[in-house]
Formats: structure tokens, C-alpha cells, sequence
């Protein structure tokens, strides 16, 4: 559904400098459904023990980029809370959100604090450690495939 559509990372402010404003909005909403899925159907398949098969259907639907984008968010807001595990922390802690740090004026809302969601924080480091896993799964093969597109450009090279 969405996975294959980038999250936009700058903030609203640079995207309409550079005229962008439209993809902001599109990435944001995306982001929103995102979370609103994560709300509704996580703690049902944790209760369930059908966890795996929903970060699976949340994968194809909005990708593991944006499933750790948006958790991201919950897990910085909850950094205080234990029941996170460090590369949880970590991890998430990388996450830059541009609009959380542009100041306008007093009545400045960051719109990425929408992206909180209120399920147990243990149900978002079950999915969030398996979300790394699938990150660095994807991290592993696109090293493994551009590995091999530069063995065959040597080769071709040679060949010359």
C-alpha cells in the first residue's frame, strides 16, 4: 500500500522552501494511518500471540522505515520508562524529527507528537526489536546486491 513511498524527513517549514509542501503533508498523513494502525491492531495481536503476523502486514502495508519512524516517536517520549530495552533506546534515539525542533512562535504545535501512541511500551519494544531485525535484514541484502553489481561492473570493466 504505502510501503513503497519515502518518508519526507525536513520539516514542513523546509519543504515548503523548497516548494515540497504537498509531499510533507502526504508523508505525514501516511505516517498517520501508520500509527493509527499501530494503535488499533497491536495490542490485540500481542494479546493474541499473533505479533509476528502483525508486523508482518504492517511491513507490507507501510514499510519498516516508516514503522521505526513513527515508533520512534512513541519511544522518545517514554525514553524515561525501563521497560525499553537499550538498543530500543538507542535506535530510536537516531531518529531526527526536524518539525519537534522548528520553532515558530509560542503557539508552536510539533505535529510529530500525533505519532505517540498510548499502547503498552512492552508491546512497542516487541515490535520495535523486530522492526531492527527486518532493518538490518533489508541493510544485509541491499550490501549483498550492490556487492554483486560491483563485482559485475569490475567484470565488465575487465572485459573492455
Amino acid at each position: 500500500m504505502y510501503a513503497t513511498i519515502p518518508v519526507y524527513y525536513p520539516s514542513l517549514e523546509e519543504a515548503s522552501r523548497r516548494n515540497e509542501a504537498a509531499l510533507w503533508c502526504d508523508s505525514y498523513n501516511i505516517n498517520m494511518d501508520c500509527r493509527n494502525f499501530i494503535q488499533d491492531k497491536a495490542m490485540a495481536a500481542m494479546n493474541s500471540r499473533e505479533l509476528d503476523s502483525f508486523i508482518g502486514e504492517l511491513v507490507r502495508f507501510y514499510g519498516v522505515e516508516r514503522a521505526i519512524y513513527v515508533l520512534s516517536r512513541t519511544i522518545q517520549f517514554s525514553d524515561w520508562d525501563s521497560r525499553f530495552d537499550q538498543a530500543v533506546l538507542d535506535r530510536a534515539g537516531q531518529t531526527d524529527f526536524p518539525d519537534a525542533r522548528t520553532p515558530r512562535d509560542k503557539n508552536h504545535v510539533d505535529p510529530t507528537t500525533r505519532y505517540v501512541t498510548e499502547i503498552d511500551p512492552c508491546a512497542v519494544n516487541a515490535i520495535f526489536m523486530k522492526l531492527m531485525e527486518l532493518e538490518e535484514e533489508q541493510e544485509a541484502t541491499t550490501q549483498m546486491e550492490n556487492d554483486g553489481q560491483k563485482e559485475l561492473d569490475e567484470d565488465m570493466a575487465l572485459e573492455l
